[in-house]
């Protein structure tokens, strides 16, 4: 289900932001990483497959 979008904090993290809720990678990011919106980087390859 697509979710509004989000994208880490972290710096090991990808440079990549995320909008679907059962995306393996964007799943893998605590809330306390998560941010709302962009940050201007590309969608993550998997939430752009579903």
């Amino acid at each position: 289900m697509r979710v509004p979008t989000y994208h880490s904090i972290n710096q090991s993290d990808p440079d990549v932001h995320h909008n679907h809720n059962d995306c393996p990678s964007g799943q893998q990011i605590p809330a306390y990483n998560r941010r709302p919106g962009t940050n201007g980087w590309p969608l993550c390859r998997h939430c752009a497959s579903m």
